[in-house]
């Protein structure tokens, strides 16, 4: 699949979660929800250092996923395609650091 598909995606399921919720999607509630699932990202990784478990994988590969959900929602509020913007970044990275 490829990245824009990928956004596409996110986004439609993101849209019709609006719609069955009646929520009005705008930028600060995009930014708010990434940062939720940022968070949860951040307790899964640090679970095992905090509570002395294993990782939990199951639970790690959702919190990067929802992580992705809301960052696509939140570029298409701003209008950023995030294939195209994540292409250009990557070359100007690798001419910057000529890597």
């Amino acid at each position: 699949m490829e990245t824009k598909d990928l956004q596409d995606l996110c986004v439609e399921v993101c849209d019709k979660l609006d719609i069955k919720y009646n929520v009005d999607r705008d930028p600060q509630l995009s930014f708010t929800q990434l940062m939720e699932e940022v968070g949860e990202l951040a307790k899964a990784v640090n679970m095992p250092r905090l509570r002395n478990t294993e990782l939990d994988q199951d639970n790690l590969n959702e919190e990067f996923a929802d992580v992705l959900i809301q960052l696509a929602a939140l570029a298409k509020v701003h209008n950023v395609d995030l294939e195209d913007v994540t292409k250009k970044k990557i070359i100007e990275l690798k001419e910057k650091h000529n890597v």
